[in-house]
C-alpha cells in the first residue's frame, strides 16, 4: 500500500480543519442574532473563524501569522477606541449618527430637557421621503411612492418658516400639530393662517403630551403674546403620555450625565443596534396595533385603510380618569395664564380614526367584518370639565368636522399612519378657523361698553362683519353671506367699502371722525349684493381699540340690518 505524503496528508487535515470551522459557524449563524450580545458573540466568532482559515491554509509562516494577528487586533481595537472618543468627551452622540435612539431626546434634531424631556434644537432642518406611516413600519407594509420634501424649525425649533416675536394664534400639541408627515404648505396652522389672515405658530411637537405642552406654552407661546391659543389634545395617546410623563423624567434624569448614559450614545453601542437592525429586517408584532377597514373615496372606490383605537374598553379606566384630571389641570393653568395677557383660550379634541370611521368604514378582524374597539365617553367628559374651568373656554370637537367629510368620500386619514391625510388637514385648518373667528366675534363683542341694547343687539343679529378701520374685513357672518350674497371666502381680506360699493349719508371722513369721538356710528347705507341690486341697510358700528395688534390699531364691529323704509 503506498504512503501518503506529507503535503496529501496536510491538504486532508486543513480539508477537514476548514470543515470543521465552516460547521461551526453554520450553527452559529442557525442559532439566530436576538439581541447586541448574540450578536456581538457572533461577530467575535467570525473574526477567529477567518483568521483560523486562513492560518490553515496560508503558507506564510505561523510565526508570522500569529504577528499578523496581533497587530491586526491591536489595530481593531486602537480604531475602536479613536471612534469611542468623541462620545466619551460628548463630541458626538452616535444614536443621531446611526438613527438608533429610542426615546426623543435619543433622536437627531433633540437635546435633553429636564421639564420637556426633549427640545427640539434651534433650526434644524431635514429632508424627508414619507414612503410609509407608523403604522406601515408596525406592519410591514410596503412602501408608497412619495415626494421628498424639507422641514424647517425656527429659532425655537418648531416648525415654522420664519422667526416669529409675535403671533396672532398659537396652536400647541404633538405630532398631530406639528405633522412631519407633509410639507408646510399642507398644514393645519398654514390653512389657518389662510382662512383668518393672521400670523399663527404652529407649536407642535412630535412626542408630546400636556405637561410638556403646558411648558411650552410658558416658554414659547405667552412670550408671542398671542390673541388666541388654540390647545390640541389628541385622545389616541395624550392620556398615556400624562402617565408615563413622570418615569419618562426620573429616567432622564438618571441617565444624564452617567456612566450609563456615555453607553447609550456609544460607538459600540450604537452600531451593533444599526447592525441587528438591518440583520433582522422589518418584523410584524404578534398583536397587529392596527386593523385593516374599507372606506369610500371621493369616485365611490373602496380604499384600504388601517385603524388603531384608543382603548377596549366602553368606559375610561382609573388611570385614564386620573390622567384626565391632570391633563384638565394643566388647560386650567395654561387657560389663567393666556388670560393675564389678555388672550383667548381654545381646546380642541382631535379623534382617533376609528372615532371618525366607527360607523363609515368596513372592518375586517379575524375574517368577520366588525369594528374592533368601542367608543368612551371621552370627548363630552373633557367639554364638561374644560367649562367647570370657564365658560370663556371655547371647546370645539374635530370629531363631526372629520366624520362629516369621510361620509363624502374625503380620506383624512393617511392609510398606514394614524395622523390626518391632506385632506384632513384641510378640513380642521377651516373647522379651527371658523372656531377662531367666531371667538373674534365673542371677544369683540364682550369688550364693548354696557350701553342700553347695543351689545344686545349685535348678540341677536347675523350680518355681522368685523373689519379693520380701512374696511379689510376680518370676520364675515352667515348672516352677512345670506344678505348679500358673498360667501366668508369672498370676503375676507376685502374692502368692505369697495365690495358692497357703499353709498355714504355723509363723507365717509366725517363718519370715522364721529366713530373716533363717540365709539359707535349709527345711520343708513345703500349696499350693492352679489346679484347687482342694491339695498338700504340700518348700519351700526362699534368701535374697538386693539393696542397689541401688530397691523391695525383699530376694529370695527358692523351689524347690518336691511331697512324697512
Amino acid at each position: 500500500m503506498p504512503k501518503m505524503s506529507n503535503q496529501t496528508a496536510r491538504q486532508i487535515v486543513v480539508g477537514l480543519t476548514l470543515l470543521l470551522f465552516v460547521l461551526g459557524y453554520s450553527l452559529i449563524v442557525k442559532a439566530g442574532i436576538t439581541d447586541m450580545r448574540n450578536l456581538f458573540s457572533f461577530l467575535i466568532a467570525s473574526y477567529l473563524v477567518l483568521w483560523g482559515g486562513y492560518a490553515l491554509i496560508s503558507r506564510v509562516p505561523r510565526d508570522e501569522n500569529r504577528i499578523r494577528f496581533v497587530l491586526l487586533t491591536m489595530a481593531v481595537v486602537v480604531a475602536l477606541f479613536l471612534a469611542e472618543m468623541p462620545a466619551w468627551l460628548k463630541v458626538t452622540d452616535y444614536r443621531k449618527v446611526f438613527s438608533t435612539g429610542i426615546y426623543l431626546w435619543e433622536q437627531a434634531g433633540y437635546l435633553p430637557d429636564v421639564e420637556l424631556l426633549a427640545r427640539p434644537e434651534p433650526h434644524h432642518s431635514a429632508k424627508i421621503l414619507f414612503n410609509r406611516g407608523n403604522l406601515g413600519d408596525s406592519l410591514c407594509l410596503p412602501n408608497h411612492q412619495a415626494e421628498p420634501f424639507e422641514l424647517k424649525y425656527d429659532h425655537n425649533g418648531f416648525r415654522n418658516d420664519a422667526d416669529l416675536t409675535s403671533a396672532d394664534i398659537a396652536v400647541v400639541g404633538d405630532s398631530y400639530v406639528e405633522s412631519t408627515m407633509m410639507p408646510t404648505p399642507m398644514l393645519s396652522t398654514t390653512q389657518l393662517a389662510g382662512k383668518t389672515l393672521t400670523t399663527v405658530a404652529n407649536l407642535g411637537q412630535s412626542g408630546y403630551g400636556p405637561q410638556q405642552e403646558l411648558a411650552v406654552i410658558k416658554r414659547y407661546a405667552l412670550p408671542l403674546r398671542p390673541k388666541y391659543l388654540v390647545w390640541v389634545f389628541y385622545e389616541g395617546n395624550d392620556l398615556l403620555d400624562v402617565q408615563e410623563y413622570p418615569e419618562m423624567v426620573s429616567l432622564l434624569n438618571s441617565r444624564l450625565d452617567s456612566l450609563g448614559m456615555v453607553w447609550d450614545r456609544s460607538f459600540t453601542k450604537n452600531s451593533l443596534s444599526w447592525l441587528m437592525n438591518i440583520m433582522q429586517g422589518c418584523v410584524p408584532p404578534e398583536k397587529p396595533p392596527a386593523v385593516p377597514a374599507t372606506v369610500r373615496d371621493g369616485q365611490g372606490k373602496a380604499q384600504r385603510v388601517y385603524v388603531k383605537g384608543r382603548t377596549s374598553a366602553s368606559s375610561l379606566t382609573k388611570q385614564d380618569l386620573e390622567a384626565l384630571k391632570t391633563s384638565v389641570a394643566a388647560i386650567e393653568e395654561a387657560y389663567r395664564l393666556v388670560k393675564e395677557e389678555g388672550g383667548r383660550f381654545v381646546v380642541v379634541f382631535a379623534p382617533t380614526a376609528f372615532r371618525v370611521y366607527q360607523d363609515i368604514a368596513r372592518f375586517e378582524t379575524d375574517g368577520r367584518e366588525s369594528p374592533p374597539w368601542v367608543l368612551d365617553d371621552l370627548p363630552e367628559r373633557l367639554r364638561k370639565m374644560v367649562s367647570e374651568i370657564s365658560p370663556d373656554i371655547g371647546y370645539l370637537d374635530l370629531t363631526p368636522a372629520l366624520k362629516a367629510a369621510a361620509r363624502e368620500g374625503s380620506l383624512v386619514f393617511l392609510p398606514d399612519d394614524t395622523h390626518w391625510s391632506v385632506e384632513g388637514h384641510r378640513v380642521v385648518g377651516e373647522t379651527l378657523a371658523r372656531a377662531v373667528t367666531e371667538q373674534v366675534k365673542m371677544a369683540a363683542v364682550s369688550q364693548l361698553p354696557a350701553m342700553p341694547t347695543r351689545r344686545e343687539n349685535i348678540l341677536s343679529k347675523d350680518a355681522v362683519m368685523i373689519r379693520n378701520l380701512d374696511g379689510t374685513i376680518r370676520y364675515w357672518s352667515g348672516g352677512a353671506q345670506k344678505l348679500y350674497g358673498w360667501a366668508a371666502q369672498d370676503a375676507l381680506g376685502v374692502t368692505s367699502h369697495r365690495l358692497l360699493e357703499t353709498v355714504f349719508p355723509a363723507p365717509l371722513e366725517v363718519i370715522e371722525e364721529e366713530l373716533r369721538a363717540k365709539g359707535y356710528w349709527e345711520g343708513q347705507l345703500i349696499h350693492k349684493r352679489r346679484d347687482g341690486s342694491k339695498i338700504t341697510v340700518t348700519s351700526h358700528w362699534d368701535l374697538q381699540e386693539n393696542p397689541t395688534s401688530q397691523d391695525q390699531s383699530i376694529t370695527v364691529i358692523e351689524v347690518n340690518d336691511r331697512s324697512n323704509s
